[in-house]
């Protein structure tokens, strides 16, 4: 069976050794309080990892129609943070840079065509101090 425990730990990772973000990467809970700048007016780039179970490829069966536990369909997200849109948008292109086409798990995580896209950061005004964010959504097909 594949563990999705095992591929997560590798993707974050990968995450954490990212320079300059690396040190705040959060897997599915992200703090109250995130660091900020020295005047903690600004926060300070971050990235929430969320990702749960992998699915079954129903396609991808034998004639026993049997679900074949050593193949999974996994679809992480990572949502990137920034003090505003500019830095969270430098911050996904990193992010989408180290993780498009990383081997994981004998597959390659690529963005998820199928999912739901934002296509620009999205402000959250009812945290203190505000933010942007841009969800990205993933997909490892493993084999």
């Amino acid at each position: 069976m594949v563990d999705p425990n095992v591929l997560a730990d590798l993707l974050l990772a990968k995450l954490r050794s990212l320079p300059d973000i690396g040190a705040r990467v959060y897997d599915g809970i992200v703090p109250t309080k995130v660091p900020t700048d020295a005047g903690g007016i600004y926060i300070r780039p971050y990235i929430a990892f969320f990702a749960g179970l992998g699915a079954d490829l129903p396609a991808e069966r034998d004639l026993t129609g049997l679900v074949d536990l050593t193949v999974a369909d996994w679809s992480p997200q990572t949502t990137v943070v920034g003090p505003d849109a500019r830095t969270c948008r430098l911050a996904a292109q990193q992010v989408t840079a180290a993780l498009t086409n990383l081997r994981i798990g004998g597959g390659y995580l690529m963005p998820d065509p199928d999912a739901f896209r934002v296509a620009r950061p999205l402000t959250d005004t009812q945290v203190t101090p505000a933010r942007a964010y841009l969800p990205l959504p993933w997909r490892l097909i493993t084999n």
